[in-house]
């Protein structure tokens, strides 16, 4: 009867999460499409310079004011602090590497870095690196911002189902579907001052599609995601601030934070 109320409330807990999502998502995705049918009728342009491959200044969060401006094509470098140190890449990681297409690097003694984009095909790249060149593999050092939601989920089972670890470098960054990726290590690491951050997933309708099609769309990949996170051990809460956060700015968790919500498994440094 135990482990029957112990299932019980893992369930609800699941679907109270779940509700919370859908309810956050809708609220976000009424105040987007106000948004852009104003946009349409100003006949505005998008900043070009957002999508500029750069280094970008940020501030390390605190309690009272952890959003950040989201750049997917931007590499954050935190005041006084140093370039993360990638195992298999020689030199510095640079901004176009982080805006690429996700790559994959050999290091010593089982550590292999990740750098760069998710994009749709990159599952597929990871399980033929670990098949071959990676296959001893042991940590996977991720460093990149983000990208596409079912390939980061895709690859975060390959890393469960596989034994792997994962881990943040000091002054690294995994933003966007990355924490997703890095939810999937055994163990799951944040160096200091790792700038690990979430958002809403965005759906927008195309061609023939509704923005009805669009929110089913994206409430399903929202649903997934909070499973994915439940059967990898990751509080649901953590999803919560992702459907809380617009698009266009990352929440930043802190250090205590990363361990509350176990997206790490022990206590993160500062």
């Amino acid at each position: 009867m135990a482990k029957k109320g112990i299932l019980w409330r893992d369930e609800g807990a699941l679907e109270g999460a779940l509700i919370r999502s859908i309810f956050l998502f809708l609220v976000a995705m009424s105040i987007g499409m106000l948004a852009l049918d104003l946009r349409d009728q100003l006949d505005l342009t998008l900043d070009e310079g957002a999508e500029q491959v750069t280094r970008v200044v940020i501030q390390l969060p605190t309690r009272t004011d952890q959003e950040r401006p989201y750049f997917p094509k931007a590499l954050p470098v935190i005041p006084g602090s140093g370039s993360p140190k990638m195992p298999g890449v020689p030199d510095k990681p640079t901004p176009d590497m982080v805006a690429g297409r996700m790559s994959f690097h050999v290091g010593a003694n089982g550590d292999v870095s990740a750098v760069g984009r998710i994009e749709t095909g990159s599952s597929d790249d990871f399980e033929k690196f670990l098949d071959h060149d990676g296959k001893g593999a042991k940590t996977i050092w991720l460093l990149s911002p983000g990208g596409s939601v079912p390939d980061a989920i895709t690859m975060g089972r390959s890393v469960r189902k596989r034994g792997l670890d994962t881990m943040v470098a000091d002054n690294g960054y995994c933003a966007s579907s990355c924490p997703l990726l890095f939810a999937g290590g055994v163990r799951r690491t944040a160096g200091k001052h790792a700038l690990i951050g979430v958002h809403q997933v965005s759906a927008v309708a195309k061609g023939t599609e509704t923005w009805g099609d669009g929110i089913s769309a994206a409430q399903q990949i929202s649903a997934r995601c909070v499973e994915y996170l439940v059967s990898m051990g990751v509080d649901p809460d953590s999803w919560i601030k992702a459907m809380r956060t617009p698009k266009e700015r990352l929440y930043i968790f802190r250090t205590d934070e990363l361990h509350v919500l176990k997206i790490t498994t022990g206590a993160a440094k500062t």
